[in-house]
């Protein structure tokens, strides 16, 4: 858990303002899989649009949880395995699997970390990335995403797959390598 950060949704709901501090957004599709952005917006630049990009892509229920705030929204970051918000526990309960985009902080490496439970799943996703020509690593045991309480694996299955996507990566895929949210536009080149 992040130092000064809240350990659940209750209690962020209780000193943090919809709409200002954070948003909830959700599009409900196909059932069979999820995506879940739970760290979006200014929480884990980039997570937002490569969640709705790849819930189109795959016809897949979405779910966005954003920081919205100027500055300090890493407040808003409930670990994975504490996430209990409503909406996004009934998308990620109701779906047969789900696919988790978080975001780690490393500015030389353009790599993915691939973590949860759904070995089989897992193994699809890393060797379609490395066929299209992403790199990805061994993943330390802090992003495994293998707990049974983390929402990626709250699925029909319990067993969900955790995209951990380094910043220089998620970088890459915004123009001129800028993803943040404070002009308010989307800058993405995918």
């Amino acid at each position: 858990m992040l130092k000064n950060s809240y350990t659940n949704f209750a209690e962020l709901q209780q000193k943090e303002q919809e709409k200002i501090d954070y948003s909830i957004t959700a599009y409900y599709r196909n059932p069979d899989i999820a995506v879940l952005a739970i760290h979006g917006g200014n929480i884990e630049p980039g997570t937002s649009e490569i969640a709705v990009a790849l819930g189109e892509k795959l016809n897949a229920s979405t779910y966005l949880f954003e920081g919205l705030k100027q500055r300090n929204n890493q407040i808003l970051h409930i670990t994975s395995n504490l996430f209990d918000e409503p909406i996004g526990v009934r998308i990620a309960s109701n779906a047969m699997t789900n696919l988790s985009i978080h975001g780690h902080y490393d500015i030389h490496n353009a790599l993915v970390y691939i973590g949860g439970r759904d070995e089989a799943y897992k193994s699809l996703i890393e060797h379609s990335l490395n066929q299209a020509g992403f790199q990805t690593g061994d993943t330390p045991q802090n992003l495994s995403g293998i707990s049974e309480r983390n929402i990626t694996n709250l699925c029909n299955t319990g067993k969900g797959v955790q995209l951990e996507l380094s910043t220089k990566l998620r970088k890459k895929f915004f123009k001129e390598d800028n993803f943040t949210k404070k002009t308010g536009k989307t800058n993405r080149n995918f």
